[in-house]
């Protein structure tokens, strides 16, 4: 039988003792809690540590559980954790549904709407009242670890709204709520479930499309909707329909047609599967920016379906984007398309993402991918912070040159109207209704060397043209006006 040795050793506090002793055997120290043992380093012995894994130098414990708060995942004992409630130190209150800085439980009016709530025959936000009626469900996702899992689960509980409420864009204001508390890291990817939901219930994709804000979510409600669209037909193993380039068309002439046509690139994807050349040939049989637009959202969906599937590891990551299969715009998509789903997928942590990034061997895809991470991330805070009003909203706006199967491509978030384009002469004219920046995308054959520009017969000090962009037979002319009016581009002799 072993002889266990004991040892007396002195460990100097700062907390009330000047002296404490404790017993160390010769095994080591077989006791976890050890007086005078500090595993996070903080100062304070474990056995005093209200949080011994967390460093936490003031040991504060707002609800006096002896769990500080640093390691309290419900810091005021009300039933939420942290994670989900905004008001963590006030048992009264755990969300702002208005987001005017005063708690659901404290404001008078809880929807800003200007009518008290006690005369207000609505007085809460649907996205309040939806929270409260799926409380538990909401809980069950924010108590998840952050990451796919719990992206996963936020998911399946939006299709559960998007199939129980009547309302779409219901689902899509709790959602945006949800992000903006911080308990959904970004919207648009749950946005696109309530998508696939709604097309589940009316598979007509233009009836879910009409009448929504393309801008809830970044346009993930339309990328899920045509989404769910594309992936019926391939599962009923249908032909790719030969009106695909026009299944947006409706939206012509309003911010939602650009959220349409990307969504048009995520079916692709859904139809033609892992053949990413048969998704992109799609995309490039339509016009200049139609194309772009397509391509982002093809790349999304095939980054987002490779890297789910294979994991974030470095030969994935190296080999998603082959430089030799695609065409140099293309490659540069798909590589910064990596990033963009890398911020998903690691709650657009910027250094998260950015380690991913790193372990791509090719430099340039490498850089790529940091400029799609940073640019999402950009995007997403600025979405949270800065929404653009209707009037504000940029409208794609394409002319199709009548005769031809051309197409001059128009963004403006001015309306265009009155366009006239006459082949022979070069000539281009239509009306904008406001002062404000419109960009040109026209194949090279109806474009001279020299072109005057002229908005209400005067020419815009911002003006900017640009041949063969991107590598395409196509001229970018872009300016900004002053004025509203009619918009004359002529040729010079």
């Amino acid at each position: 039988m072993a002889v266990r040795r004991f040892f007396v050793i002195p460990i100097a506090i700062v907390i009330s003792l000047s002296f404490t002793f404790f017993l160390l055997n010769s095994d080591g120290m077989s006791d976890a809690n050890l007086l005078g043992f500090d595993m996070d380093k903080d100062g304070v012995p474990d056995s005093f540590d209200n949080c011994p894994r967390n460093t936490n130098f003031d040991q504060t414990d707002f609800d006096s559980d002896k769990l500080g708060d640093e390691c309290d995942i419900d810091d005021d004992n009300d039933g939420l954790s942290d994670s989900l409630d905004q008001f963590d130190t006030d048992p009264e209150d755990w969300a702002d549904f208005d987001f005017d800085g005063i708690g659901s439980f404290k404001d008078t009016d809880d929807d800003n709407d200007g009518i008290l709530d006690v005369v207000d025959s609505s007085p809460l936000p649907i996205s309040e009242s939806l929270a409260t009626k799926y409380l538990h469900d909401i809980r069950v996702c924010a108590d998840m670890d952050e990451g796919t899992s719990r992206l996963v689960c936020y998911s399946a509980f939006f299709g559960k709204i998007a199939e129980n409420e009547e309302n779409n864009s219901d689902a899509l204001e709790l959602s945006i709520a949800l992000s903006k508390i911080g308990t959904i890291d970004d919207c648009h990817f749950v946005s696109h479930e309530v998508g696939h939901v709604a097309y589940a219930e009316n598979p007509n994709v233009i009836d879910n499309l009409i009448g929504m804000d393309g801008t809830m979510c970044r346009g993930g409600y339309f990328h899920g909707v045509l989404a769910a669209y594309f992936h019926e037909v391939q599962e009923n193993n249908k032909k790719l329909p030969s009106d695909y380039k026009s299944i947006c068309d409706d939206l012509i002439g309003s911010s939602n047609y650009q959220d349409c046509v990307h969504g048009l690139g995520h079916g692709l994807v859904h139809f033609f599967g892992e053949d990413l050349n048969s998704s992109l040939d799609m995309c490039h049989e339509m016009s200049f920016y139609q194309d772009r637009l397509c391509v982002k959202g093809v790349m999304m969906q095939y980054t987002d379906n490779v890297l789910t599937r294979q994991g974030m590891n470095q030969n994935t990551l190296s080999t998603l984007c082959d430089e030799s299969e695609l065409s140099s715009v293309d490659f540069m998509e798909c590589s910064m398309s990596v990033g963009t789903t890398l911020s998903f997928f690691t709650n657009h942590d910027v250094e998260g993402g950015t380690e991913f990034c790193k372990l791509i061997k090719h430099e340039q895809s490498q850089n790529y991918c940091l400029e799609g991470l940073n640019l999402e991330i950009r995007d997403s805070e600025k979405y949270e912070t800065d929404p653009l009003t209707l009037d504000e909203r940029e409208k794609f706006q394409p002319q199709f040159v009548e005769g031809t199967s051309k197409v001059i491509d128009i963004q403006s978030p001015a309306v265009v109207s009155d366009f006239h384009f006459i082949s022979e002469a070069g000539f281009i004219s239509f009306v904008i209704d406001r002062p404000h920046y419109v960009v040109m995308y026209i194949p090279n054959e109806y474009v001279t060397s020299k072109m005057v520009v002229t908005v209400g017969g005067e020419i815009p000090d911002d003006l900017d043209a640009k041949r063969n962009v991107l590598g395409e037979d196509i001229s970018m002319i872009r300016f900004v006006s002053e004025n509203s009016g009619l918009v004359m581009i002529t040729p010079l002799p």
